[in-house]
């Protein structure tokens, strides 16, 4: 900013712009103290504070009025372009275009997000904002909080238990409930009568878990019955499990939605879980920064509608 003369800047404000302008639409200084709610000494004030700036006249007095000064037309029409551009700040960000707009949108999200709810949305960004881009990082959601905060990432989806002190820090959309269920082969014998967690602690488990061996919902609740189950196998991804227990006798817990989204493709038959806590809400999370962002507030009208739309289709 070594080119903007700071000092005489200061000595500019909106009220003696526009007494400028009124000046020289009404050229009476009267008219114009009564159209701005001015007393007209005020007016005479703000007209002389230009003049020094400007080290001209800008008015001369006449009988029947002021006369601008060539100055005075010259600067007019670059006044009522500061003052446009200052009404435009108050209007607020322009309203998002999905038609037009052209970036990249990075999400954090692991494989169930980015298996279920990123393929209804890409489908509907090449419909509605064939322009915009998407980029998935597979980060977990205590690191995924840290990447909104470094402005790594536009939005993170999944399940999110918020440390009091950090909500403020993010603007938080639940998407929807989900539920966890049991799977395994369709012919699996467990699928033949009552699902007891006795039952389920006689089979062979896979376990999902991106970070290695951990205990679940599921081990918890057999050890408040003094039950343990037998992990046989731990693979990194839900993807990567359903071709496992589609052809062995191993069982894996899973989000119900997963479950029916897959279960014709891989042959499959999943039941719930009796036990209590076992759901969880899923939730699209975005920095406090972006808050008030058109693009922003319209991706997440977007996947509300996306998320309504899906459920009503499978009524």
């Amino acid at each position: 900013m070594s080119d903007i003369d700071q000092i005489n800047l200061r000595r500019i404000d909106a009220t003696v712009l526009l007494v400028f302008l009124g000046a020289m639409r009404h050229r009476k200084a009267t008219t114009v103290a009564t159209e701005m709610g001015l007393t007209q000494p005020a007016v005479s004030h703000a007209l002389k504070r230009l003049r020094n700036l400007y080290d001209d006249p800008l008015f001369l007095r006449r009988a029947h009025g002021l006369e601008p000064t060539a100055f005075a037309f010259e600067l007019e029409p670059k006044v009522r372009r500061i003052l446009r551009l200052m009404s435009e700040t108050l209007d607020g960000p322009e309203p998002f275009q999905p038609g037009s707009a052209s970036f990249d949108l990075r999400i954090g999200a692991f494989d169930y997000e980015s298996s279920g709810l990123i393929p209804i949305l890409i489908a509907d960004l090449q419909q509605n904002a064939p322009n915009v881009n998407v980029h998935t990082f597979p980060v977990d959601n205590q690191n995924a909080l840290e990447a909104l905060v470094q402005g790594q990432i536009d939005l993170s989806i999944g399940y999110f238990d918020f440390p009091t002190e950090r909500e403020t820090s993010f603007v938080y959309q639940k998407l929807y409930d989900e539920t966890y269920v049991i799977a395994g082969r369709k012919d699996h014998p467990i699928f033949s009568g009552p699902l007891t967690l006795e039952r389920i602690a006689a089979e062979q488990h896979l376990l999902i878990s991106p970070r290695g061996p951990r205990r679940n919902l599921v081990d918890h609740a057999l050890a408040l019955q003094g039950l343990q189950r037998e992990v046989r196998t731990v693979v990194p991804s839900l993807l990567s499990a359903l071709p496992i227990i589609e052809t062995s006798d191993q069982l894996v817990v899973l989000p119900k939605r997963v479950a029916e989204r897959n279960a014709g493709r891989f042959q499959i038959a999943f039941s719930t879980i009796p036990i209590d806590g076992g759901s969880f809400e899923l939730h699209a999370v975005r920095h406090v920064r972006n808050a008030q962002n058109p693009f922003h507030l319209w991706l997440e009208e977007t996947l509300t509608r996306l998320l309504s739309d899906k459920h009503t289709s499978q009524k």
